[in-house]
């Protein structure tokens, strides 16, 4: 398969004008005149193929810069690490012992309710509701209002010495003010304010994995507070939580208490009525047996008794999910609505699905199939269980509403029963009413009284509730607090990290950011930005650099006259302001004289953009008043072809000399001057171009349009040959023409590095006919003049009578 450079008509270049069409490397189908056999049956004979382009890649960094960073700035690293280390190890390994002491809460799963009450009638914690119940627990344990609790509950000797203590030592940061004379003493705290701050941060509460223990740790700088912290906080949260659900709630408890207040106040007036009945009507009670109506009217009563109470419950129920709702609180937490059979349920399903999704998303991610449909089923879940919560909601209202009619019905059959015995009997009828009332008001009264002292009693067992200890908190023997060991490694890894990942860190930032932003957004420090000086067309004064201020100054206006006799002044370089040289004269045998119009001094094998900053200084270090010289020469020929720039072919005889080095420094020189300058390399073979000019390994021949090649925020553009088929030689020629079309219309300069002429002449021969200025470079040292001979006799033919101009001679 070859491959051509040629025109893609599917891009287009707002740069490109008539020509604008993007310009690519194609493969191009064999033609059926080469007569050889094709292993295809059919072939597409169109040359451009849709084939994706090329994808290159430049690293932004490699162990060698890394090694370079760490040199440069590795003292920045010590210099940072040290002094952070050792205020690490003090801050981790230094300072006064810090003992942990551990106690353990353990979650009864089961019945709680050891007397079997049947007021109280709580079924105990199960499988389902254990982990909310100890997220319940956590929550519980570091509110403030255990805190106030425990506040009144602690020895109050025992407190006062711990708080002393404390405010007697606030800690490094008051130990480091006051050495530094900034420390001031505030006001004494609120004792209860700066106990339960305290407690708050001594005491942690953990689970312990895979169980129903509640682990509570307590740190202090002494072991034996530390322990007495522990132990005092489990023990009475196990009161406090046996006080708080012991049964009934303290809002349940008031509700129940009023009830007992206006019951009693009933009964006393039922039985007031009944004394005054008896002493005004002179009333004797016997000894016969009621009759029916008495019978009903009991039955009456005792189903008003049963339902009133029932009615208690659940208005108790439906006041508690009220008060829940405006809490914010989750309604799981309501004892009606967790022991509800559907709300298990779904409960149970909700929590497996939702740990089956959390086992699988670390492995599937969010979008996978099965984390997506396990997502619906838990909204699923979530909504059924949002509606199952509503439905009981819904039943505590409904059967408030229809105890209260059940009541309000029974009333009114009693009412009726009442006064169908009125009328059939008399005094003992009345009488026998009384007595029903006042036995009736007892009855109730005595049942809620007998409840609320059954939920007192039961809240003392607090050992046999929900919650026991098990276990107590002993002084510890060993400090957590410093661990030297563990300071150590931390400062080392510290060190390290900052020794290494400063320099490394500062070298990238400088190079990768800061240098193009000191340079203007050129890549390199040889090629001037756009920004720094700006750009001057052939025919103008190039840019001129102050020696006193090293800054560029505009060129004057105007344009040199087309064709001028003389030449133009002399330019002062921005690399140096040495006056340039005379041009000599090298004698090779058999041709003559040839002109050496520049001469590159040697440089030390380095870095190829080391060795092009090298060339651009002041000899005799550098070559810059040579380069001159050339730049020089080059727009005088320009002026007398009475053109804008020209095409400028640079080669040589055999590989090795410095060709590739040569173009690069006249490329830098010409843009130093303000000209824009197209460089093109046509030496596929062995491609170069992308060493001396760094991050323009990413330029491609696939490129289409000129403003993708241009190197940075500089007047140059770059068209390495790192991507191209060597063997493509035909293909390779129609695209370099192409690009040279293209460039004519935007840049003022055209530099083509192709390759040497008696290694790669069918290469470099095409090309001398469409170059202007020819420019042959020459190492004596590595050829001798009968190559340099033999070169030159294979080039006159094929470019221009007048376009050579002369030898650049290195070392």
């Amino acid at each position: 398969m070859a491959y051509q450079l040629a025109i893609d008509t599917r891009a287009s270049s707002p740069l490109a004008g008539a020509r604008g069409s993007g310009r690519a490397l194609v493969p191009h189908a064999p033609t059926a005149s080469l007569a050889l056999p094709s292993p295809l049956a059919q072939v597409d004979q169109s040359p451009y193929l849709s084939t994706p382009a090329p994808q290159f890649s430049e690293a932004i960094i490699s162990l060698s810069d890394m090694l370079g960073y760490l040199r440069r700035y590795g003292w920045l690293g010590l210099l940072l690490g040290l002094p952070t280390a050792a205020l690490v190890f003090w801050f981790l390994g230094m300072g006064a012992k810090v003992y942990e002491a551990e106690a353990k809460l353990r979650l009864r799963i089961g019945e709680s309710n050891v007397l079997k009450l049947p007021e109280l009638g709580r079924q105990g914690i199960t499988e389902l509701s254990a982990p909310q119940l100890v997220n319940n627990h956590l929550t519980e344990l570091k509110s403030r209002r255990f805190a106030e609790f425990l506040f009144d509950r602690f020895d109050p000797v025992l407190r006062k010495a711990w708080l002393d203590r404390l405010l007697a030592h606030p800690g490094r940061k008051a130990e480091i003010l006051k050495a530094l004379g900034l420390y001031k003493a505030g006001s004494p705290p609120v004792e209860k304010d700066y106990f339960v701050d305290q407690i708050s941060g001594a005491v942690l509460v953990e689970p312990l994995k895979e169980s129903h223990i509640l682990r509570v740790l307590a740190r202090d700088g002494d072991p034996q507070t530390a322990a007495l912290l522990a132990n005092t906080f489990a023990r009475e949260y196990i009161r406090f939580f046996g006080l708080q659900e012991s049964g009934l709630t303290q809002g349940e408890r008031d509700y129940l208490n009023k009830k007992a207040e206006s019951l009693r106040t009933r009964l006393e007036e039922s039985e007031r009525k009944l004394a005054q009945f008896r002493r005004v009507e002179n009333f004797v009670d016997s000894t016969e047996a009621r009759n029916v109506d008495s019978a009903r009217m009991l039955q009456f009563n005792s189903a008003i008794t049963d339902a009133q109470q029932r009615l208690i419950q659940a208005r108790n129920d439906l006041e508690t999910i009220r008060f829940t709702q405006q809490a914010g609180r989750d309604l799981m937490e309501v004892r009606a609505v967790a022991e509800n059979p559907e709300v298990a349920f779904s409960r149970k399903e909700l929590d497996a699905k939702t740990a089956q999704r959390r086992a699988l998303e670390p492995l599937c991610g969010r979008r996978h199939p099965q984390m997506i449909a396990l997502t619906g089923q838990i909204e699923t879940l979530r909504a059924s269980l949002s509606r199952a919560i509503d439905a009981v909601v819904t039943m505590k209202e409904t059967e408030v509403a229809s105890l209260q009619r059940q009541i309000d019905d029974y009333q009114k059959q009693l009412d009726s029963a009442r006064g169908m015995a009125v009328d059939q009997s008399g005094k003992n009828v009345e009488y026998n009413l009384l007595l029903d009332q006042v036995n009736a008001d007892r009855q109730m009264y005595q049942t809620i009284v007998s409840s609320l002292n059954k939920a007192e009693v039961t809240g003392e067992f607090t050992e046999s509730g929900a919650l026991s200890l098990a276990d107590v908190a002993g002084p510890p023997d060993n400090p957590v607090k410093p661990n030297k060991p563990i300071a150590a490694f931390a400062s080392l890894m510290l060190l390290g990290m900052i020794c290494i990942g400063l320099p490394v860190g500062w070298g990238l930032l400088d190079d990768h950011v800061l240098k193009p932003m000191r340079r203007g957004g050129s890549p390199s420090a040889n090629i001037p930005s756009a920004r720094d000086v700006p750009h001057v067309p052939v025919g103008q004064s190039p840019v001129i650099m102050s020696a006193s201020s090293g800054r560029y100054t505009p060129p004057p206006s105007g344009r040199l006259a087309l064709g001028a006799s003389t030449p133009p002044p002399p330019v002062v370089s921005p690399m140096s302001a040495t006056p340039p040289s005379p041009a000599a004269q090298l004698s090779i045998p058999g041709l003559g004289n040839a002109p050496v119009i520049a001469r590159l001094p040697r440089v030390p094998a380095a870095h190829p953009e080391l060795m092009l900053g090298q060339l651009l200084r002041p000899e005799p270090e550098g070559a810059s008043g040579s380069l001159q010289q050339l730049t020089s020469l080059l727009e005088m020929q320009a002026l007398k072809r009475s053109g804008l720039g020209g095409i400028i072919m640079i080669t040589s005889a055999e590989p090795g000399e410095g060709k590739s080095a040569a173009a690069s420094a006249l490329a830098a020189a010409f843009c130093h001057q303000g000209r824009s300058v197209f460089m093109m390399e046509c030496n596929a073979v062995s491609p170069a171009l992308h060493h001396w000019f760094p991050h323009a390994s990413h330029h491609s021949s696939w490129a289409h349009d000129m403003e993708s090649l241009r190197y940075g925020n500089t007047h140059l553009f770059l068209l390495p040959a790192h991507d191209l088929p060597a063997y493509a030689t035909n293909e390779l020629l129609d695209g370099y023409r192409a690009w040279i079309d293209r460039a004519r219309q935007h840049v003022d300069w055209i530099i083509l590095d192709t390759g040497p002429v008696l290694r790669n002449f069918a290469d470099v021969a095409p090309l001398a006919p469409l170059a202007t200025d020819v420019i042959l470079v020459n190492r004596p040292s590595v050829v001798p003049a009968t190559k340099l001979r033999a070169a030159m006799n294979l080039l006159q033919p094929m470019m221009s009578s007048s376009a050579f101009r002369g030898l650049i001679v290195q070392d």
